[in-house]
């Protein structure tokens, strides 16, 4: 009888960890040596949209993208379930998300952060809870992107209040 376990990946992983453990720290300090050590500069990058433009631009429309794809109106005439019900439209809800997570990645960027901390930790929540979201429509999860369209919503205002309510205290 073949033992399965032992001839699955994760059993040749299990087996060789150690071998391929030091082949991979090899690689690295073989690339490091050919490299002089020395980093490339990064490349440059010119930011043409503040804070508030890419918010207004950006962030926001693909949010609502999100946040409309999935919901329940409720009339005197009835009920009406709304949720993504073509590829079209699940694409629209995975070009949402996929965009809210680098609009995450251009809020961190030298120019816009306000920080390297809180800001920062804001700026990676947002990007977690897009994932999460994108994931979902993938899945083709309407469910999981309504409940999932909360954690974008307050990873948004868990950063307004940290900066944009605290300049701002008129705006809430």
């Amino acid at each position: 009888m073949i033992d399965r376990k032992n001839h699955s990946v994760r059993g040749l992983l299990q087996r060789h960890s150690g071998l391929i453990t030091l082949s991979v720290c090899a690689l690295l300090a073989v690339s490091i040596a050919c490299t002089g050590g020395s980093q490339s500069p990064l490349p440059p990058f010119k930011v043409n949209s503040d804070v508030s433009q890419l918010m207004h631009d950006v962030v926001y429309p693909s949010a609502h993208v999100v946040w409309k794809s999935v919901g329940t109106i409720m009339t005197e005439e009835g009920t009406e379930e709304i949720r993504p019900r073509s590829d079209v439209e699940w694409e629209e809800v995975h070009s949402g998300a996929r965009t809210l997570m680098e609009a995450g990645n251009l809020l961190m960027m030298e120019g816009r952060a306000k920080d390297n901390d809180k800001w920062m930790e804001r700026c990676l929540e947002l990007i977690d809870a897009a994932g999460t979201v994108l994931a979902s429509a993938e899945a083709y999860d309407a469910d999981a992107v309504f409940d999932q369209g909360e954690l974008i919503y307050n990873s948004c205002e868990n950063c307004h209040w940290d900066y944009r309510y605290e300049d701002d205290p008129n705006i809430i």
